[in-house]
């Protein structure tokens, strides 16, 4: 059982009186309650088995606070018993963003994201030491955990790709990268038993996501597991993992997933999840066959045909559309809107329909289309990737298109086999492909359901670079199954 606490969901509309939540290994809610008697903003926990004793870190009171479960021996409910309180204040601390207990000592180590520092101080809040976090390269610690099998800290923060293990007294042990993840804003850490073996440990990660000052709507955090003590993944992961959509319905795992559908493979351990169910959407009569999945979970897609889309009204298939979820999974629910209107641009003809998405660092969109292309000038065919760059989007979509890779000048322009049907752009500049059937350049060669990479030494008119296979249908378990587009994490 995890306990997790929302310490600012109360200042948006989607709260529900609820700060506290137990969930299961799976992310179910077991239950759910508050804790606003104590703190009206729980930026931290920890737990000391020992006592049955919950501190809680108030980042806005500049308050710790201690509290028990009470008869029910459940958190989060009417009969909680408060403990202790102390103020962070004292010994110089303005923001208290986490706290880990050691239980050999009885100490408490609280993270400050504000002064950049680890303060250990005892149960009643007196100050026993403290270090600077920016030394060792982390500049706003903002979760903390105490590892009792080697007695030293796991902290998280910005960078936010990067678990530190550092000693209580603050030297660097390792860094751990996380960066598979995509993490936003890692805000808290712990380390348990690991879901699938409760002989090894794992280290659990929650990631804030977008910050309501910045989207008061959004509701995109996430908990992350990585396996800890030579814990080994399930074999049958190749160590990519990407969202896909299919052109036809699949059994992945024993799960379905129709052509409406976004699912995610985990390479690591090779399983295939629902991310987004298209029918809970009114998207079951249409297929997705363009998308882009980014670090906050929305979604860029385009679909195979014209028709209206909840909320919006009337939308062709040369349009992109953001989705913003509020759940996922087996109830999809969320957001529509109007990223990229197509006939603003010149994209009018049945065979300018977008394919395949993804999304530039730098806010270009990189498309490619279902036939042959004639815009801004521009001519080509279905193996070529355009990049537009915006001056506007949504309803009055404007801006440029440019030549971004010729597909005829890397051999892919045998037949139409070699439409390109998928795009990820890594953040090295690589591309990751799929294409429509069989496909055959220089150092790689398959089918519609294999993903391959492409490094390039050069773009545009003149493009040039090597090919290699990302991801083998044969060992992701997509069989035969055609790739419709794809997004890498």
């Amino acid at each position: 059982m995890r306990v997790i606490s929302d310490s600012e969901v109360n200042e948006t509309p989607i709260f529900e009186g609820n700060n506290l939540f137990q969930v299961n290994f799976n992310g179910d809610v077991i239950n759910s309650g508050d804790v606003l008697d104590f703190s009206g903003e729980p930026t931290g926990l920890s737990y000391d088995s020992g006592s049955g004793r919950l501190f809680i870190s108030d980042d806005a009171t500049r308050r710790i606070t201690s509290i028990t479960a009470g008869g029910d021996n459940t958190f989060g409910t009417g009969d909680d018993v408060f403990v202790n309180r102390f103020s962070t204040r004292t010994f110089g601390s303005q923001d208290p963003e986490d706290i880990a207990y050691n239980p050999n000592t009885g100490n408490l180590f609280i993270a400050d994201g504000q002064d950049r520092r680890i303060y250990e101080v005892d149960s009643n809040g007196n100050l026993i030491t403290s270090f600077s976090t920016v030394g060792f390269g982390l500049s706003d610690p903002e979760g903390i955990s105490f590892d009792s099998d080697s007695g030293n800290l796991l902290i998280v923060g910005e960078p936010v790709n990067t678990v530190f293990e550092v000693s209580t007294s603050g030297t660097l042990i390792q860094t751990i990268d996380i960066s598979s993840a995509n993490p936003v804003q890692p805000a808290g850490i712990e380390i348990a038993p690991t879901s699938d073996n409760s002989s090894t440990r794992s280290i659990y990660i929650v990631d804030r996501g977008i910050d309501e000052s910045v989207d008061i709507n959004e509701n995109d955090g996430r908990l992350y597991e990585f396996a800890l003590d030579g814990s080994e993944p399930p074999t049958g992961g190749d160590g990519n993992s990407f969202y896909a959509t299919f052109r036809d319905t699949v059994t992945l795992d024993g799960n379905n997933f129709n052509d409406e559908d976004i699912a995610f493979y985990d390479g690591d351990d090779g399983t295939w999840t629902l991310y987004v169910d298209g029918s809970d959407l009114g998207l079951g009569n249409r297929e997705i066959d363009a998308i882009h999945v980014s670090d906050d979970g929305s979604v860029l897609l385009s679909l195979n045909q014209d028709g209206s889309v909840n909320g919006l009204g009337f939308i062709d298939d040369a349009d992109i559309l953001r989705f913003v979820p509020s759940s996922t999974g087996e109830n999809t629910t969320g957001s529509f809107e109007l990223y990229f209107d197509g006939s603003d641009v010149g994209l009018s003809t049945n065979a300018e329909d977008i394919d395949a998405v993804a999304l530039a660092a730098n806010g270009d969109i990189l498309i490619s289309t279902n036939g042959s292309y004639n815009v801004d000038g521009l001519s080509g065919n279905d193996e070529d990737i355009l990049a537009f760059t915006p001056s506007s989007l949504g309803a009055n979509t404007a801006g440029s298109f440019a030549l971004y890779v010729d597909g005829s000048d890397v051999g892919l322009n045998d037949d139409s086999n070699e439409d390109i049907k998928g795009i990820s752009l890594q953040d090295n500049g690589d591309l990751v492909f799929s294409s429509l059937g069989n496909f055959q350049v220089s150092g790689a060669s398959g089918g519609g359901n294999d993903l391959f990479a492409f490094d390039p030494s050069s773009l545009g008119d003149n493009t040039s670079g090597s090919f290699s296979i990302f991801s083998a249908g044969a060992d992701n378990g997509l069989g035969n199954q055609i790739v419709a587009d794809i997004s890498v994490v």
